[in-house]
């Protein structure tokens, strides 16, 4: 039975919506794949390969690989209407800075294409490491923050996921206060250091007790 949380509106602002458009379009138009949103069991998911949106969409009615397009139209008629019921990028170009876009919304979903989609639900899973030191490029990272967060949030919280060889390599959750909404980012690869501690370079050294310390 879905819960009255399954049943509220799952909402995307013009603002997220646009950086979810952005994203598809910097990873090119000719990896259709990468340029929508995908229901995949309870969840949906977007992911261009360097980042990852999850989204609760529990009690949506609509198959799995059902879809939303995030890759704007084209036309050759000037009459043609842009597609704003399933085209969320045509949408956040005519819509007002207060819209929301409903995830939960049926009428929203294309039907199942046969396209595959990339397996990216594995990687939401909570990863048991010790803290260390990591590095994201911070247009992607406030990206993702913007995508997952309502725009009044003044705090996010972050964990690493699975997989990887370490705990640089592995990519780190973002999740929304409500845990409706997750995002992954990749760390970035950091620049050699030492021989000793080759991730450490532009880091404090790390404190050494000294003799007669107590």
């Amino acid at each position: 039975m879905s819960s009255i949380l399954d049943r509220s509106p799952l909402l995307v602002s013009r603002r997220q919506a646009r950086q979810l458009a952005a994203w598809a379009k910097g990873t090119g138009y000719d990896r259709p794949a990468l340029c929508r949103i995908s229901k995949q069991g309870k969840y949906a998911y977007y992911s261009n390969r360097f980042i990852a949106i999850r989204w609760d969409v529990s009690g949506l009615d609509v198959p799995d690989d059902s879809w939303i397009d995030l890759q704007p139209g084209y036309s050759d008629g000037k009459n043609a209407k842009p597609d704003v019921l399933t085209n969320m990028a045509e949408w956040a170009k005519t819509v007002g800075p207060t819209s929301s876009w409903d995830l939960l919304d049926t009428e929203r979903w294309r039907k199942p294409d046969g396209l595959d989609y990339p397996d990216v639900a594995h990687l939401f899973t909570r990863a048991w490491t010790g803290y260390a030191q990591v590095s994201f490029n911070a247009e992607l990272l406030g990206g993702v923050i913007l995508a997952v967060m309502p725009e009044d949030s003044i705090r996010f919280m972050m964990a690493p996921s699975v997989g990887g060889d370490g705990a640089t390599t592995h990519a780190w959750w973002v999740m929304s206060d409500d845990e409706r909404v997750a995002g992954l980012i990749v760390p970035m690869r950091l620049a050699l250091g030492g021989p000793e501690h080759p991730d450490e370079v532009g880091l404090p050294k790390p404190y050494e007790a000294k003799e007669g310390d107590k």
